[in-house]
């Protein structure tokens, strides 16, 4: 599914892929959309695996990430695997990684996404 700054899709594997475009920035209105979406297509039992693939030049609004680690918003997500492109991208998810291990939700990041998705669908949903 195309939205503004991403395209989200559910694979057959149960791994929902998340790739934002380059040079985006993901403000409130994306996040609260990207939200509203899983939140459509949530069944109530069988949690989310996602793996986010920011593109080049990508960032987050403030507003984004706060209403990103909001602990009711992320009930859904087992786990997210985030692709690391840059010093910036591994500062951000550091830093969203230390909100995020209070939650129910799993967060790390990987270099390779091969990686990434092999420990997605090691963790139990």
């Amino acid at each position: 599914m195309r939205q503004r700054t991403a395209t989200i899709d559910f694979w057959d594997n149960g791994i929902t892929n998340m790739r934002i475009d380059d040079n985006e920035e993901v403000t409130l209105a994306d996040a609260t959309e990207q939200y509203e979406l899983l939140r459509s297509r949530y069944n109530g039992k069988t949690q989310y695996r996602i793996l986010v693939e920011p593109g080049r030049y990508t960032s987050i609004s403030k507003e984004a990430r706060e209403f990103s680690t909001v602990p009711e918003r992320n009930n859904m997500t087992a786990a997210s695997a985030v692709l690391v492109r840059s010093l910036a991208h591994r500062i951000l998810i550091n830093f969203l990684i230390n909100f995020i291990q209070k939650q129910n939700m799993k967060m790390r990041m990987f270099e390779s996404k091969e990686k990434a998705i092999e420990w997605l669908l090691s963790v139990k949903v």
